[in-house]
């Protein structure tokens, strides 16, 4: 440097200011592109063929239905850098980056044994516990008559109560055979499920159809004129029916 003439503390700090701003533009990238490649290598949460769904770890969990009603995705092929992938609905091809989704909830429906669905229930709210009863009776004995489709009756309770609408839901969740892997086998079964436990509602006669009930409402006692209506009538007289008792609205004395 002496020889040349040059001073090697202009030189380092040169390299080194353009060193930090390759640092901070492919700092990111890098460290992306090595999240990705250790998911592959080590975590592996996935293999080919598997079925799989990919959620926002960050999001709120969504609890519309099942699991594998969702969009799922076929693992078609798999490197350090990129996934290769199929969607189950469309047959869609998608190449995603490892590194974008090794932050997400990556779950994996063929590693998820004996997929439990739900079967909703929505009942007369007037429904007798003898009646509900019969229900999970025979719903429980369909469930040991299939043993080839379902394994067993997990739970039966309610989940919803609306007087207003005369309504009480129960569900049923049932466990299948199979993994979310066989979705389509899984989907017919649980169709047939249903609609079983809808013929025995609506020969129960507590199928719930959706119209709201008529509720009767009693009143015991009219209150107090003053309290009721205070100092000014709310309205004229020739408003109220011809059968509604009439109040005098003047003024005590």
């Amino acid at each position: 440097m002496s020889i040349l003439e040059l001073n090697p503390w202009a030189l380092l700090v040169s390299l080194s200011t353009v060193l930090v701003s390759f640092a901070f533009a492919l700092g990111p990238s890098a460290a992306k592109l090595i999240e990705g490649m250790i998911m592959i290598a080590v975590r592996r949460p996935f293999d080919l063929g598997d079925r799989i769904s990919i959620v926002n770890c960050t999001g709120a969990p969504d609890n519309s239905g099942d699991p594998g009603y969702h969009d799922t995705w076929i693992v078609e092929d798999i490197n350090l850098f990129t996934t290769t992938l199929r969607m189950s609905r469309s047959n869609e091809m998608s190449t995603v980056n490892n590194g974008s989704i090794a932050n997400t909830r990556i779950v994996n429906h063929g590693r998820s044994q004996n997929a439990l669905v739900n079967i909703s229930l929505p009942m007369k709210i007037d429904a007798t516990a003898d009646q509900v009863q019969v229900v999970e009776t025979v719903l429980e004995q369909h469930v040991r008559d299939n043993p080839r489709v379902w394994a067993s009756l997990v739970s039966f309770r309610i989940t919803n109560v609306d007087p207003a609408k005369g309504l009480i839901e129960y569900k049923a969740r049932v466990q299948h055979v199979k993994s979310w892997q066989d979705l389509t086998p899984i989907l017919q079964a649980r169709g047939n499920l249903d609609k079983f436990c809808s013929e025995i509602l609506m020969k129960l006669d507590i199928h719930y159809d959706g119209s709201a009930t008529d509720q009767d409402v009693y009143i015991k006692e009219l209150p107090d004129q003053q309290q009721f209506f205070g100092e000014a009538a709310p309205f004229p007289d020739e408003t109220l029916p011809s059968d509604a008792p009439q109040f005098d609205y003047g003024q005590d004395e």
